[in-house]
């Protein structure tokens, strides 16, 4: 997998979030993957893009991603990176965090996230 081959996947994931198009976001896992949001338990197969029409419905549509490093190991890559989510480009930021993506070489060639997750770096009101 080539770095441009994460990129490419991150970009889809962000303009499916821009266009409203959860089934657009969730197809950038694959068929077995797993979602790891904070506050949830695991999300796999539909829960992933029942997850992203939830971020959707709450009218998130503006995402960041920032790599932070990129590691590829045989039929899997390792990408740790940044995120910040906002209503529209010029919206406040909403929520921003760290993310940790494996990514997996499908059966096709193709690769797909597998494992997703990610947590706030925002401090929760009290902490």
């Amino acid at each position: 997998m080539a770095r441009s081959d994460a990129d490419l996947l991150n970009a889809t994931m962000i303009d499916g979030l821009a266009r409203g198009e959860a089934a657009v976001v969730a197809s950038v896992y694959a068929p077995d993957a797993r979602l790891l949001p904070p506050g949830m338990e695991a999300q796999t197969a539909g829960d992933i893009q029942q997850f992203w029409q939830g971020a959707v419905d709450a009218g998130l549509r503006h995402a960041a991603i920032e790599t932070v490093s990129y590691e590829e190991h045989d039929g899997l890559a390792i990408e740790e990176g940044r995120w910040q989510l906002r209503a529209s480009a010029d919206a406040p930021v909403a929520d921003s965090g760290k993310f940790l993506i494996v990514h997996k070489r499908q059966p096709d060639g193709s690769w797909r996230y597998a494992l997703d997750m990610f947590n706030s770096s925002v401090a929760e009101p009290g902490a």
